[in-house]
């Protein structure tokens, strides 16, 4: 085999010269990509694909062994078993900025394999701002059959939305798509969290946006996650109304309250409504101090200050601390009980 450490890794050839090289066409190395992770090339800020010679001489064996009546799998495991994995690329990421996945990729001043499910997200962020979502589904369908339900929302969704969002700023792509995008991730995690079975489970949980708040993404999916660890979710969704959500609260009795605002005129209606829910009497037939009172947001990340203006418990600047800290609520409301593993 070709020894692909001795070859220069500067990504310096696109697509069309890859083909002409190597004599493999486009639709096939791109396939290989996205269902193995190789070849691996670098990406511009335009999102072009370039290579370098050693990706160029990895497509050329691949090429030659599936010549010689290997399958494709069989040709990739032998390049992995003589190379001990792919040998990590030394040059230059995506140019520019990194984009979400390459945190997965480097560590300190070394590199590191990338994580499996990085690859779906130029794939998916592609046909998304394409208005293509017949294209995205089968990409998503395919990162959920490797790596599962959390982390492809944490690895995949969330990173498909952040770099359609940096588009959008750098005036890429327009206000249509990055609508477009967020519609269909938010249906995905819709779905996924219809599936979970949202009203079995501990609590309930109340969760809503407060009123002039539509992003509800990141809310819908720190509800997704709490229901497949075993709580049980009311979830309000988006633009909630004060008196509407108080209602609900007499109604249902719930054990916490989540509460989301990604705007400074968000947060000042969420900081208006936990006043409201943590007046005495807010829940009938429940002491009210008993009822948590948990809140997050962009706004409470970028503007810390606004914290002092809540009544309730922040819930953190991730998943992993949002998910934290309602477990700690919970136990504290119930007692010790069990709680599944913890979030990729």
């Amino acid at each position: 085999m070709v020894v692909l450490d001795r070859l220069k890794v500067d990504p310096v050839y696109n697509t069309r010269a890859v083909v002409q090289r190597t004599g493999v066409p486009a639709d096939t190395f791109r396939a290989w990509e996205r269902r193995y992770g190789i070849p691996n090339p670098t990406r511009t800020e335009g999102n072009h694909r370039l290579y370098s010679e050693r990706d160029i001489a990895l497509i050329r064996w691949l090429r030659e062994q599936t010549s010689e009546g290997m399958t494709i799998s069989q040709a990739i495991q032998l390049h992995r078993q003589e190379q001990g994995d792919l040998a990590p690329r030394t040059g230059p990421g995506h140019l520019g900025h990194e984009s979400p996945g390459d945190g997965a990729r480097r560590a300190g001043n070394g590199d590191i394999p990338a994580s499996p499910l990085a690859r779906f997200v130029p794939e998916i962020t592609d046909a998304l701002v394409a208005f293509d979502a017949v294209t995205a589904e089968p990409f998503v369908e395919e990162a959920l059959a490797i790596g599962g339900v959390e982390s492809v929302c944490l690895q995949v969704l969330q990173p498909v939305l952040t770099e359609i969002g940096e588009r959008w700023a750098r005036g890429e792509v327009g206000v249509s798509a990055e609508h477009y995008s967020s519609h269909y991730v938010l249906r995905k995690i819709g779905t996924l969290f219809n599936l979970s079975r949202p009203e079995v489970g501990r609590g309930p949980i109340v969760a809503a946006c407060v009123e002039g708040e539509s992003h509800e993404v990141g809310l819908l999916l720190i509800c997704l996650f709490l229901s497949r660890r075993g709580y049980g979710i009311v979830y309000l969704g988006a633009n909630m109304p004060l008196d509407d959500l108080a209602q609900t609260v007499r109604n249902v009795e719930p054990p916490m309250i989540l509460l989301s605002a990604s705007t400074l005129a968000g947060a000042h209606h969420l900081a208006e409504a936990s006043h409201v829910l943590a007046r005495p009497g807010a829940a009938k037939g429940q002491d009210a101090r008993a009822m948590t009172i948990g809140y997050g947001g962009s706004i409470f990340s970028t503007e810390p200050a606004l914290r002092g203006e809540v009544t309730g418990t922040f819930l953190g600047l991730d998943a992993h601390q949002a998910i934290a800290a309602v477990d700690r609520a919970m136990m504290g409301y119930y007692g010790q009980m069990p709680v599944p593993s913890a979030l990729p």
